[in-house]
């Protein structure tokens, strides 16, 4: 297998909603045989408590282009990947591969993904030895749900998930299967109709084999001008990031040493 890097680095970067200095590279690596992965690693300047993969929703393109060092994606995570190294946490934020370029998103579950999950997981382990966790919002959590159980993962967080509707949802995964702590995080006035607020209440319950699992709720926030089911919105967490975030990751640090 031909295998081949590219690597973009910015010394410091400052991100949305984040008022201190962290380390971000842009990268693109094989994962398959000729197939790659582009992403983007947020490293914490100072202690790494934690390392996550970040997983985009709708149908995984968030447009990481490593020459640039852009990426063309306003999701929740996307947006907030520089809040979770603010406060501690190694962030791998990927897009699709170069052979789902035109998106994954009913198609999540598939073997070669999980591989290139896998491989992207063993680049976080060069990097720190602290626990992986895997974080999705909206459909990124249905990815999660496919994968976490087959996976050398210390956690997973759930957020905006989606729940319902005419397409996968994250009961196609394998949600009775994840034994690690897992958290399930959404807004009360999401609006998006195939994530609605009470959908926690069945996660929690479809989560049965977690050895510890909880729900949080938050409000406020803004309304914002994107669609019920965009970013730009309750479903996004819009206005609320670094409270969401912040104690996204204190229930992270106490749940897996």
């Amino acid at each position: 297998m031909k295998l081949w890097s590219c690597t973009v680095t910015s010394i410091f970067a400052i991100l949305a909603n984040c008022s201190v200095a962290i380390s971000e590279e842009f990268k693109t690596i094989n994962t398959r045989e000729d197939v790659t992965i582009s992403f983007i690693e947020n490293t914490p300047v100072t202690e790494i408590k934690a390392a996550a993969m970040l997983f985009a929703g709708g149908d995984g393109i968030i447009d990481v282009d490593v020459k640039n060092k852009t990426v063309g994606s306003s999701n929740f995570l996307v947006r907030s990947r520089g809040l979770f190294a603010k406060f501690g946490v190694l962030t791998i934020t990927p897009d699709v591969p170069s052979d789902m370029d035109g998106g994954i998103k009913n198609d999540r579950g598939n073997s070669d993904y999980r591989a290139d999950i896998n491989f992207l997981i063993k680049e976080i382990q060069k990097a720190t030895d602290k626990p992986i966790w895997l974080i999705g919002t909206s459909r990124g959590s249905i990815t999660v749900s496919y994968h976490a159980a087959a996976l050398n993962v210390q956690g997973i967080v759930l957020t905006a998930t989606v729940t319902t509707g005419n397409h996968d949802t994250v009961f196609g995964g394998d949600l009775e299967g994840i034994k690690v702590p897992a958290l399930v995080v959404h807004h009360e006035n999401d609006q998006c109709w195939v994530s609605p607020a009470h959908g926690t209440k069945e996660i929690i319950q479809a989560l049965s084999s977690a050895p510890k699992k909880q729900t949080l709720i938050f409000q406020k926030g803004k309304a914002g001008d994107s669609e019920d089911c965009g970013p730009i919105s309750p479903h996004g967490f819009l206005g609320i990031e670094n409270q969401v975030v912040s104690e996204i990751t204190n229930w992270m640090f106490k749940s897996v040493k």
